[in-house]
């Protein structure tokens, strides 16, 4: 509250958690005050702020829509300064306080009248009046934010030695290249599952549009530059996959019952790198075991452009992590690079389930050797 001239002006405040439900409902929460009551009428998302004074019949004096998860606050205050004279205190003073989330069509629009029923929950409630209750924390920032925040990103990288400003124009030059390689590789058969219709890594649609294949290359260049704070990109990115690949030759060997370096271990034949974005994992892995035969899936479609593009020699599908589609036991060596901390924790352990399933059985001499 704020003191002006010795009088006390207060703001009271409703948490939102408090007040969505008779928002969706069209109940009235009312909040006390010792010299005025105040009561604020929800219906469906327009919310209105009524002044009432006693004897007189609550008055309107605004409304505002209101969508968002955030915890928000809807306020209102109102105070009558008494300078005498019945007149004067008649008078009603009329203040409204408008919160903005987000400008969402379902804001905006005029909302439909929704019957209170007992029993249904706030979500499906929510649904039918036309509120959106499920703001992602990038779609607050502004465009120019959201341009901001990938700006230093860029800046980052390039810092590093990337060369983003020349890597993305390469790949623009070359869309026609690209969309022959989309017309080859997109299955239209395909759902895509509501959690990959979501912005993703700043890009409105997820990794289903060119301006985020344009910026593949780079962007991968970047990933490891958190990890090391002295090395440069290049060897920031050998030291991390470098890594991944000596561990997943030793787990190799060591299911052939074999060491390390033990050089006499037969070399799988086929790997499957799920989620291979641009085809870069897939192309590390590749170097593991030398001769391999290295495919790729990953479910979008402009990513595999990308891949085809820069790894010919590589076999690319379209596919879902969690439900390939492709034959039992018929790859040697199945691999995740950054992806499954992108999946919800279900779809994740599908994938890895889909994974065990694609595996080739392990031959039974190698297993007798390991349990030796």
């Amino acid at each position: 509250h704020t003191c002006k001239n010795g009088r006390c002006r207060k703001l009271q405040m409703m948490p939102f958690a408090e007040i969505a439900p008779a928002m969706i409902r069209g109940s009235a929460p009312t909040v006390a005050s010792p010299s005025r009551s105040k009561q604020q009428v929800w219906q469906g998302s327009v919310a209105t702020t009524e002044l009432a004074i006693p004897g007189r019949s609550p008055t309107p004096t605004s409304s505002t829509a209101l969508a968002g998860t955030a915890a928000a606050s809807i306020a209102a205050a109102a105070a009558v300064r008494s300078r005498g004279g019945a007149a004067t205190r008649a008078r009603r003073a009329k203040v409204a306080a408008r919160a903005e989330l987000k400008e969402t069509k379902a804001a905006l629009k005029e909302p439909e009248a929704v019957p209170r029923r007992e029993g249904m929950d706030l979500m499906t409630l929510a649904k039918e009046a036309g509120v959106n209750l499920e703001v992602k924390p990038w779609e607050f920032l502004t465009s120019i934010a959201q341009d901001a925040a990938r700006g230093w990103f860029v800046k980052r990288a390039e810092d590093r030695g990337i060369p983003w400003s020349e890597s993305v124009p390469s790949f623009e030059d070359r869309q026609a290249e690209l969309d022959r390689n989309y017309a080859g590789l997109c299955d239209p058969s395909i759902e895509y599952p509501d959690y990959y219709l979501q912005p993703f890594h700043g890009y409105d649609s997820g990794n289903l549009e060119w301006r985020a294949a344009h910026e593949l290359e780079a962007a991968t260049q970047s990933m490891c530059l958190g990890y090391y704070s002295g090395p440069s990109w290049q060897d920031s990115q050998e030291m991390c996959r470098g890594a991944a690949r000596a561990t997943i030759a030793e787990m190799w060997n060591s299911s052939r019952g074999a060491g390390p370096e033990d050089a006499s271990v037969q070399q799988p034949r086929t790997l499957l790198d799920i989620g291979c974005s641009g085809g870069f994992s897939t192309e590390e892995m590749a170097k593991t075991f030398p001769g391999v035969t290295a495919s790729g899936l990953d479910l979008s479609p402009h990513y595999l452009s990308v891949a085809k593009l820069m790894y010919p020699q590589f076999h690319f599908m379209h596919g879902l992590a969690e439900n390939t589609g492709l034959p039992s036991g018929s790859f040697d060596v199945v691999t995740f690079n950054f992806i499954l901390h992108e999946l919800p924790r279900a779809v994740s352990l599908a994938a890895l389930r889909e994974a065990h399933r694609l595996l080739a059985p392990v031959p039974r001499g190698c297993r007798r050797r390991a349990r030796h």
